[in-house]
């Protein structure tokens, strides 16, 4: 999520028609509900949203973009489950727009909302600091690899837009704040507070103990490794990762629910891989380093990605190639093993 600085590549206009389609809720877990939400336009292709049904109340985790298919796909959820807005209760896993976003559309006055933030301003002020450092280098990147987006200026100075659906609430509605022994009864379930931070500084799993189920957000994927960003130097977010995976170490989950993809089981595998798979980025970003490569948009563009040809990517692709190579920068710093020098908005590294 961006916040003073945005940057646009354009955005289709989706035009529902009455008969669309979408996926039935599947039961998973007796009344817990899988819910495709479609992410129009996005790698991810879809988010997973968790209908806990109760008696009278209808507990919805995670509800998509801020986007006409999201909003639709929840409508037709509920209608599927013979259920109404009026009995719904919103809790979200972390801050994210694909998580959250879709709130500007559903949410009703009186309607409770559960997170692990204390208001939406939090995580506007937290990216607003941020874009002292990502604006100052995505206007490079534009500049160079992308003369045909046009900048524009805006009331607090330029802004851009890599895509809507990452702009931050228009609205705020109230949070009930959910901190980490918390408990939170959904219907018959009793889901535990887990503060995960890491993918997501506010990012929470919830567990039920009983059935050892874990509905883990972005926190621990079955198939994606989880985006770990940052562009604080004070921020270290992998570091905060990696200490919350090991902390799942100590929960006893049969099926965890993950925010995309599918249900899995062997936690404890994925965690071993996910810890791994860090290692080497570290390794491979300090060799880069070591190698000469000194500032971030060098490093990122020289990384070994999924795709090949970093500088033909899409520059909200660029963005957070560079927003995770400077996440695993900044734990090489803390750990020792790099130096970062800076001079106003410009970032450089070298072997400590």
């Amino acid at each position: 999520m961006l916040s003073s600085f945005f940057f646009f590549v354009g955005k289709d206009t989706i035009m529902l028609t009455p008969v669309e389609q979408f996926d039935a809720p599947i039961e998973i877990h007796p009344n817990i509900y899988r819910v495709a939400v479609p992410l129009p336009n996005n790698p991810l292709k879809s988010l997973n949203s968790y209908f806990i049904c109760g008696e009278e109340e209808t507990f919805i985790i995670d509800v998509g973009f801020n986007h006409p298919r999201c909003e639709a796909a929840l409508d037709a959820a509920l209608a599927a489950l013979n259920r109404s807005w009026d009995s719904v209760t919103i809790v979200l896993t972390h801050s994210h727009p694909d998580h959250t976003g879709n709130l500007d559309r559903i949410y009703r006055p009186g309607m409770k909302v559960y997170a692990n933030i204390h208001s939406f301003i939090e995580v506007e002020n937290y990216n607003e600091i941020q874009s002292t450092v990502f604006a100052p280098l995505l206007e490079e990147v534009i500049e160079s690899m992308h003369p045909e987006l046009t900048i524009t200026s805006g009331d607090h100075g330029r802004k851009h837009y890599v895509s809507m659906e990452l702009l931050p609430l228009k609205n705020h509605p109230h949070v009930t704040f959910l901190a980490e022994g918390d408990t939170l009864q959904a219907g018959e379930y009793c889901f535990e507070i887990i503060e995960t931070p890491g993918h997501d500084n506010w990012h929470i799993c919830l567990y039920e103990r009983d059935e050892k189920l874990l509905i883990a957000g972005d926190h621990i994927l079955n198939r994606i490794t989880p985006s770990i960003i940052t562009w604080m130097p004070a921020d270290n977010a992998l570091a905060d990762f990696l200490a919350s995976l090991e902390k799942l170490r100590s929960y006893d989950v049969d099926v965890a629910l993950p925010g995309h993809g599918d249900p899995f089981s062997g936690i404890a595998e994925r965690i071993d891989y996910l810890q791994r798979h860090h290692v080497e980025r570290l390794e491979e970003i300090y060799d880069l380093v070591v190698a000469g490569h000194d500032s971030l948009i060098d490093i990122a563009s020289n990384a070994s990605w999924k795709y090949d040809r970093w500088e033909s990517w899409a520059l909200d692709q660029q963005y957070f190639s560079m927003a995770e190579t400077m996440a695993h920068l900044v734990y090489l710093v803390c750990e020792g093993k790099l130096k970062m020098i800076t001079c106003g908005t410009d970032y450089r590294f070298e072997r400590a």
